[in-house]
């Protein structure tokens, strides 16, 4: 048996033995939707205690068999050279705790995907989970909208940004990493239970969603859910020829539907829509543009070192007075912004070239190893539904969190080892 295949079969032995074991595996996937999406601490708690439990594990079994992937090595790859270049940050010491901390993330996806694996039943009861709070995000912020406060009591931002259960304007952020695990798991229950009925609810399913981030006019979520959504739709395409002409069927009906909700929603359309196609084509003269030039002009000003982990911000205020002076323009007075909003250029500016070639290669060790799992089960529709998932975070054209930020970290990584455990595990009895 392959040491990975022994150190599953060890892990399910043990909670065959423990049944108080088992229980509280299965209560902490349950909460872990709710731990890591709604706010920080508890987000951050759940990692850390997720990390420090799988280590303490391996320790005591001598078994790291689980860290041995291609993508985790990158991404230590990325910590370590980080922690070699701290010497040369702006600030060595915070950029050198940054950078080790940042390895916890990994850490935790593959955590999650060895527990994921060894033990499917936790693994659908987290996707059921996250099923369900994905549809309580749904209904909260379409009360939201309805009558300008959710069941939180918290208010909209204004006529054209919407907050959900979150205390700020990000819900859309936060439901985009993760919609595709809710509607993976909702299409494989109906192709299991009524298959006639899977390709309609995966349709109107997703007309919803595209709605709900319609309106909360965060542009960069809605337009990751449309990339996302297609390539979704180009998987069945290919792989379930039978209903092409019913998808294509199902799609106008959205299309007829989307175009009545526009015509109704005139202001929405200009502030998601137009202004989305405004910025994309005159990025110049934007603040994502000037982000852009800002990290491009600290990758240039320090190509091998860059300027430091988290030290963006720094960097631009006291080295880039040209920049710096466009952002008041931008609503920042004071100071440059803190990231850049996008991995990869926050990668060339703050690692140079090495931390953003050890990045590149670790999303892409994660995309094959999804295809690659996904087909070799026969379950190719869990290769775009992961990758669905993977490029709602991991697009290189959008404006994204700081790979930084332990919250937004959580999210995310918590999609990643869905997507590769669930390509390991096919659904019970799938058709696709």
């Amino acid at each position: 048996m392959p040491e990975s295949g022994k150190a599953i079969h060890a892990s399910v032995t043990a909670g065959a033995k423990h049944p108080r074991v088992e229980q509280l595996i299965l209560f902490a996937v349950l909460i872990l939707p709710v731990m890591v999406l709604f706010k920080r601490v508890p987000a951050e708690i759940a990692v850390g205690l997720t990390v420090i439990i799988g280590l303490g594990v391996a320790i005591r079994r001598k078994d790291f068999s689980w860290l041995a992937a291609e993508w985790f090595y990158a991404a230590a790859a990325v910590s370590l050279i980080l922690l070699v270049l701290a010497p040369f940050s702006l600030n060595p010491g915070y950029s050198a705790m940054s950078a080790i901390l940042a390895l916890r993330w990994p850490i935790f996806a593959a955590v999650l995907i060895w527990l994921f694996v060894s033990r499917p039943r936790a693994l659908a009861l987290f996707e059921w989970a996250m099923l369900t709070i994905i549809g309580f995000i749904v209904i909260d912020t379409i009360i939201q909208y309805v009558f300008g406060r959710d069941l939180f009591g918290y208010p909209s931002f204004g006529p054209l940004r919407l907050s959900g259960p979150f205390a700020h304007p990000m819900v859309g952020t936060f439901t985009d990493r993760v919609w595709f695990i809710g509607l993976a798991t909702l299409f494989y229950a109906m192709l299991r239970r009524r298959p006639k009925w899977a390709l309609w609810v995966l349709v109107a399913t997703s007309g919803i969603g595209a709605l709900v981030l319609f309106l909360t006019g965060e542009r960069a979520a809605f337009l990751t859910f449309m990339l996302g959504s297609l390539v979704v739709i180009i998987g069945i395409l290919i792989h379930v020829p039978q209903w092409r002409r019913l998808l294509l069927a199902g799609l106008v009906a959205v299309a007829l539907a989307a175009g009545v909700v526009a015509a109704k929603q005139p202001q929405m359309v200009q502030r998601t829509i137009d202004s989305s196609w405004q910025t994309i084509t005159h990025l110049d003269s934007t603040v994502y543009g000037l982000n852009f030039m800002s990290a491009w002009a600290e990758f240039q000003a320090r190509p091998w070192t860059g300027v430091g982990a988290r030290q963006f911000m720094a960097y631009c205020n006291d080295y880039l007075p040209t920049y710096k002076a466009q952002y008041p323009k931008f609503g920042f007075e004071t100071s440059c912004v803190i990231h850049p909003h996008n991995f990869y250029t926050g990668m060339l500016a703050e690692g140079g070239i090495l931390a953003f070639l050890a990045f590149v290669a670790m999303v892409g060790f994660l995309f094959i190893l999804l295809i690659r799992d996904a087909f070799r089960r026969s379950q190719p529709m869990q290769a775009y539904f992961g990758g669905a998932v993977l490029l709602t975070s991991f697009w290189p054209l959008q404006s994204s969190m700081e790979y930084f930020n332990g919250w937004t970290a959580a999210v995310i990584w918590t999609g990643v080892a869905w997507a590769l455990a669930r390509a390991r595990v096919p659904f019970a009895n799938h058709h696709a």
